[in-house]
């Protein structure tokens, strides 16, 4: 498939052991994994009074000890004490439970008081209660994330709290993108010609991936084309083209690298986004530079992306199985029917609107044609769908 040609494509990966803040959005080439429990000594979950366990729970106490957070191990307790802990301290030795302020006689923000009265009831003193065990959240040897998952805020903040401060990560990929045709222009289209919009809309999707992008633009001449590209790829690690991908006169990509030998070219089952090409362009400095080619319309270089680009670069889209919530869908013609959906709680809304309009708010698509799906000309609301999110 189109699909798995495209992930077999030798994208480039820069491997680095990071900062865990500078490698924000990178996938993980190694597991992060605990180096020791976390957390790695009894702690309280709770601002209280840590007692023996078996303790009553009406009991009148004295309190020998004061014990905040982050000031090292406390002195054993002694039987029969109390002790004033806050979340996050270290147990003392010979205390099993933690009674919570506000199920005893103390001022919260008082002084350290002399005694202390528990008001708590049974089911609140079992052994071990309000208590963070060793190893609690994570266990010494954990695997916290496994390769190829994404260094995300959350992951961050756990490693961090398991003393890890660095990752290894593929570093960002370098993906040049070049759209091509006479007719593309920035400004006004009055004339005919055609406002330009996949190289900004490509570099969006390659940027929200963690990667960089840089866009070019280059005619309908055949020579200038491959001078542009071959420029672009001396510099980047992936190159993505739009346009020139079919069967007319001036399908600038097709004519110069099927004259030059390095892509293939196939109209795909898919609609949209049928034409499509994959390739290798080697370099000046020997580096062979995958390729791909899009068709030109910015609604099938948008869904090519999320199909094959992204395979490319080791991240492709989520794929799941949901209902298609709205009315029924006719198919016409053998293949693969990419439809724009919403996702709600009652499964995938075919969204309406023509082109790339109703892609604007679009959660994915549903892959009508295909999967669970596959063979069938009418699609009613309710049964299974492919979906693939963006």
């Amino acid at each position: 498939m189109w699909r798995s040609a495209a992930a077999a494509l030798n994208v480039p990966a820069q491997i680095a052991k990071l900062p865990l803040e500078a490698a924000l959005g990178m996938p993980l080439t190694k597991p992060v994994t605990a180096p020791h429990p976390l957390p790695h000594v009894p702690c309280s979950a709770m601002d209280g009074y840590a007692v023996a366990a078996g303790t009553d729970p009406a009991a009148t106490l004295p309190v020998v000890a004061d014990i905040p957070a982050g000031v090292g191990l406390p002195a054993p307790l002694p039987e029969g004490a109390a002790a004033r802990i806050m979340t996050g301290a270290p147990l003392p030795a010979g205390a099993g439970i933690v009674v919570p302020v506000e199920l005893t006689d103390a001022d919260p923000f008082g002084p350290l008081p002399q005694t202390v009265t528990l008001a708590a009831q049974p089911a609140d003193m079992r052994d071990g209660r309000h208590i963070r065990a060793v190893g609690e959240e994570l266990a010494q040897g954990a695997v916290i994330a496994a390769a190829g998952e994404r260094v995300g805020p959350g992951l961050v903040g756990l490693a961090r709290a398991a003393g890890i401060d660095t990752c290894t990560v593929r570093k960002p990929v370098r993906v040049g993108i070049i759209a091509t045709g006479d007719e593309l222009v920035d400004e006004s289209c009055a004339d005919g010609s055609v406002r330009e919009s996949n190289t900004g809309m490509l570099a969006a999707a390659v940027t929200a991936l963690g990667h960089s992008a840089e866009t070019v633009r280059s005619g309908d001449d055949p020579d200038d084309f491959f001078a542009c590209l071959s420029a672009l790829a001396a510099r980047s690690d992936l190159v993505l083209t739009t346009g020139g991908v079919g069967v007319g006169a001036f399908d600038v990509v097709k004519l110069a690298l099927t004259e030059q030998g390095c892509s293939r070219f196939a109209h795909l089952a898919l609609r949209p986004g049928g034409p499509q090409g994959m390739g290798e362009l080697l370099g000046a400095d020997g580096r062979r530079v995958p390729l791909l080619h899009f068709p030109g319309t910015p609604v099938g270089a948008l869904l090519a992306f999320h199909l094959f680009a992204r395979e490319a670069l080791g991240q492709p889209a989520l794929r799941c199985v949901m209902p298609l919530a709205s009315g029924e869908e006719l198919l016409r013609k053998p293949g693969v029917f990419a439809r724009p959906v919403r996702v709600g709680a009652d499964g995938a809304h075919v969204m309406t609107g023509k082109r790339l309009s109703p892609f604007a708010t679009a959660h994915g698509v549903a892959l009508l044609g295909y999967g669970q799906s596959a063979g069938m000309k009418q699609v009613p609301a309710g049964h299974m769908v492919d979906i693939l999110l963006f």
